[in-house]
């Protein structure tokens, strides 16, 4: 037997209003109870008050007193139920029960009927009862009717026939019914429009459809090596994958609802939050991991209500940072003196097949003993092999382009224990020279000079590169570290923005002095702590 399928959003629908209906009924019910019972006893309450009014109206004693004379009563006792419409019957009578007032004239001088008045005439009690008259059933109300002197005359009798209390009673059960069916028709209406908000927010899908997308994305999410965390719009956090815990090495898996900064101090998903700004291929520092981490703002619709922070351990992706950052800088380096090497090959082949041996040998001794001096001066004052191999390939991309690159003689940088830092250096320095080199490129002259000078003091190591260049804009000089700027062509505009971000993350500064037209120099201070803190990997 196939199963039938009921819709997630028609389910709610049927649910809330059986849940309305039943509310609505029961409390339908006892609401219909208290005004059928509050009318009871607002008509019982009404009729012994009328009729204890009326038993001390001087025309109802004098009446009772002098039975023989004019009677005045009727004709007061028929306007009085004219004037009143919640009192149907209005009777007096002596103490033999005998009628001198009657709705109905004609039953004057006869004896009350129902046979419940026996405690007024016996006793001279004031009560009210359920009997049936001359004018059918009825609630009336019985009180004595004293003299001056305290002599029971009669009594008076007031009453509404129960036909008339059926009828106020009808009319408040029809509205209270009609307020009940407006109730649930209201329900019914707020129950789809909830179901159909419910479905909205559902995006539209069942609840099978909400369990399969779940274990899908906990599938991935557990599966990808990338960290991911989450947080809402009140910075707690939603989601974080096994990745995530493991690369921050946070041991206590219990992190789901908690604050962001509890977890990850110095998390920057809480500006990114703050502002909306989203911030990409960042590098930083967590827990004492090494990171590569995206990090972008959750909106729903135009609302802000969360963040996302996507990462990779910084020492699975080096080989690929090396060939984007420091590694380029020495290959770039080797090609141009390979280029330098090949012409020099070239001039001592073409003196040999001229067979100006001489010549030749001269041009090789020569050539050995500027190259050696280069090479001497860079590894004696560089003691860091990549950043020397570095300087050497630079001063031949300068040769090869024409400028002068010199190397001040206080120059001077130890070899370095941490190969991260060994790297980083390379970054700065190569894309200092590089955009030395790029600025000098665009000058039409013969003077370009580029002065390079890397200090190691006691707490700090200073790098200065200056060049005498075309210099920037001062109205750039705020931007020329954002991403992606250029006053190039191209895919350019990252180098500055390399140097920016490794200094920030080593707590290094950078400075820029520019006249325009005369010189650009970039000043680096990094702190030398730094060289001896290596990342501890999760």
């Amino acid at each position: 037997m196939q199963k039938i399928h009921v819709k997630l959003q028609t389910k709610i629908t049927i649910l809330v209003i059986i849940i309305v209906f039943l509310s609505i009924a029961t409390a339908t019910l006892f609401t219909s109870r208290w005004y059928l019972n509050n009318i009871k006893l607002e008509v019982e309450k009404n009729v012994l008050n009328t009729a204890q009014l009326l038993a001390r109206t001087p025309i109802v004693i004098e009446r009772l007193q002098n039975p023989t004379g004019v009677n005045k009563l009727q004709p007061f006792v028929i306007e009085v139920l004219k004037s009143t419409k919640d009192i149907d019957i209005i009777v007096v009578a002596d103490m033999n029960g005998i009628r001198h007032a009657h709705p109905v004239e004609e039953r004057l001088g006869f004896r009350v009927v129902g046979g419940d008045d026996n405690d007024v005439l016996e006793f001279g009690k004031s009560y009210t009862s359920y009997a049936t008259g001359t004018l059918g059933s009825q609630v009336r109300s019985f009180t004595p009717v004293y003299d001056s002197d305290g002599k029971q005359l009669g009594y008076a009798l007031v009453g509404v026939l129960t036909t008339t209390m059926d009828l106020a009673q009808s009319q408040i059960m029809r509205t209270v019914w009609l307020a009940a069916f407006f109730g649930l028709v209201l329900g019914s209406a707020g129950a789809f429009f909830l179901a159909r908000s419910i479905k909205k927010v559902l995006l539209g899908q069942e609840p099978e459809d909400i369990a399969k997308m779940y274990l899908e994305k906990e599938g991935i999410l557990e599966t990808i090596h990338e960290g991911i965390i989450a947080i809402d719009e009140n910075r707690k956090i939603t989601l974080i994958n096994s990745s995530a815990l493991d690369m921050l090495g946070i041991e206590n898996a219990d992190t789901l609802g908690r604050q962001i900064d509890d977890v990850v101090p110095n998390s920057r998903l809480r500006y990114v939050l703050e502002t909306g700004i989203p911030e990409y291929d960042k590098e930083q520092i967590v827990n004492g991991a090494v990171i590569i981490t995206n990090r972008v703002p959750i909106y729903d619709g135009e609302k802000l209500v969360g963040a996302l922070a996507t990462f990779k351990d910084k020492t699975d992706v080096i080989n690929l940072a090396e060939e984007l950052t420091g590694v380029r800088q020495l290959v770039d380096g080797l090609r141009a003196n390979t280029h330098e090497f090949m012409n020099k090959l070239h001039v001592i082949l073409g003196l040999i097949e001229l067979n100006e041996l001489q010549e030749a040998k001269k041009y090789i001794v020569n050539v050995d003993s500027i190259q050696s001096q280069i090479i001497n001066m860079i590894i004696g004052r560089i003691k860091e092999p990549k950043v020397a191999g570095l300087l050497i390939g630079k001063l031949s991309r300068a040769k090869e382009l024409g400028i002068e690159m010199i190397v001040d003689n206080d120059t001077y940088l130890a070899k370095m224990r941490d190969e991260i830092m060994s790297n980083r250096m390379l970054t700065i320095i190569g894309n200092l020279l590089e955009n030395a080199m790029d600025a000098l490129n665009s000058k039409n002259s013969d003077n370009k000079t580029i002065h390079i000078m890397i200090r190691e003091e006691d707490d700090e190591i200073k790098i200065t590169v200056r060049d005498n260049g075309l210099g920037i804009d001062e109205g750039d000089l705020n931007s020329i570290f954002n991403r992606g700027y250029s006053t190039k062509e191209g895919n350019r505009g990252l180098g500055l923005t390399l140097i920016k971000e490794n200094l920030d993350t080593i707590g290094g500064m950078i400075n820029v002095q520019s006249v325009k037209g005369r010189f650009t120099e970039f000043d680096v201070t990094i702190p030398k702590e730094v060289l001896d803190d290596k990342p501890t990997n999760s």
